[in-house]
C-alpha cells in the first residue's frame, strides 16, 4: 500500500487523487455550485467543511461516507438533503443553518450518533417523528424557522442539555416535555405559545428559562420544582403575576418581566415573595 503523503490539507482534487488519504477535508468558501458524486469514494473522511458556498443540492453518494463524523453545510443554498442521510450512522455534529431546507429527510432516524445539530435559519414548518431516535443528542438550534409544533417524539432526547427553539410559530409544546430531564437551557422566545405543560416542572436541571415574546397569561406552579433555575426572563406577555411556588427557587437570581400587565400591587408582591431574585418590570 503507497503511503500516505504528509498533507496538513486537501483541495477536492488532490483529495480524490488519494481517496483512502483523507481524513479531513475543507471546502469552505470555494464557490461550489455542486459537488461530484466521486466525493463518496472518501471512506476514510472524518470532518468535512462545505460552508459558505453555494449549494443547492448534494449528492446522493454524499452519504457513502461512513466514517463521517463532523458535516459543515451552513451558509449554503440547500433545497433539500439526502434522502440517505441517515446512514451516516458515526454522524456527530451537523450544521445547516442559513439554507433554504423546509424538511428533514425521515432517514435522519438512522443518525444515532448526532450529538450536535444546528440548523437556525431555514424554513422548516415541523420535524419528523423520527428525530426521536436521537438518543445521544445534547445540543439542538432549531430556531428562526417556521416550526408550527414539536414531535411528540423530542420527549425521547433524554441526553439533551441545550434547546433552541426561539423564533418560530409554536402554538403548543408537547405534554411530556419535561422528560428532557437533562435540559440546562431552553429558550422558546418570540413564538405563539398561550400556555406550557405542566410536566416543564421536571425539567430539574434547567438553569435558563426564555419564554418573552409570546401570549402567556399565567405560568404553572410546577415551575417551582426547577431548583437549579438562574434565570427566567418573561417579558413581552400578558402576565399579571407569577406563581408563589417561585419563592422555593434558591438559585433564582434574575427574573424579567417587561412588558407585561402586572399592576403596582403586583409588583410589589412579587418582590416580596421573590427576595432574592434580582425582577426587571
Amino acid at each position: 500500500m503507497a503511503q500516505c503523503p504528509p498533507k496538513a490539507s486537501f483541495s477536492l482534487t488532490q483529495a480524490l487523487q488519494e481517496p483512502s488519504c483523507v481524513k479531513e477535508l475543507n471546502l469552505r468558501g470555494q464557490n461550489f455550485e455542486l459537488l461530484p458524486a466521486s466525493i463518496g469514494q472518501l471512506r476514510s473522511l472524518r470532518l468535512l467543511f462545505l460552508h459558505e458556498n453555494h449549494l443547492r443540492h448534494l449528492p446522493e453518494n454524499l452519504t457513502a461516507l461512513d466514517s463521517l463524523r463532523v458535516l459543515f453545510l451552513n451558509k449554503n443554498s440547500l433545497l433539500d438533503l439526502p434522502a440517505s442521510l441517515g446512514n451516516l450512522h458515526r454522524l456527530r455534529q451537523l450544521q445547516v443553518e442559513q439554507n433554504m431546507l423546509t424538511e428533514l429527510p425521515p432517514s435522519v432516524a438512522g443518525l444515532d450518533s448526532l450529538r450536535y445539530l444546528l440548523s437556525a435559519y431555514n424554513n422548516f414548518t415541523s420535524l419528523p417523528e423520527a428525530v426521536g431516535q436521537w438518543n445521544l443528542l445534547e445540543y439542538c438550534d432549531v430556531s428562526h424557522n417556521q416550526l408550527l409544533f414539536l414531535p411528540e417524539s423530542v420527549n425521547q432526547w433524554g441526553s439533551l442539555r441545550y434547546l433552541y427553539l426561539n423564533d418560530n410559530k409554536l402554538q403548543y409544546l408537547p405534554a411530556q416535555l419535561g422528560n428532557l430531564t437533562q435540559l440546562e437551557e431552553l429558550n422558546l422566545s418570540n413564538n405563539q405559545l398561550e400556555e406550557l405543560p405542566a410536566s416543564l416542572g421536571e425539567c430539574r436541571n434547567l438553569k435558563v428559562l426564555i419564554l418573552s415574546g409570546n401570549q402567556l397569561r399565567a405560568l404553572p406552579k410546577s415551575l417551582g420544582k426547577l431548583t437549579k433555575l438562574e434565570m427566567l426572563i418573561l417579558n413581552d406577555n400578558q402576565l399579571t403575576t407569577l406563581p408563589r411556588s417561585l419563592s422555593k427557587l434558591k438559585q433564582l437570581k434574575t427574573i424579567i418581566v417587561k412588558q407585561n400587565a402586572f399592576t403596582p400591587a403586583a409588583r410589589r408582591q412579587a418582590e416580596t415573595a421573590l427576595p432574592g431574585a434580582k425582577l426587571y418590570f
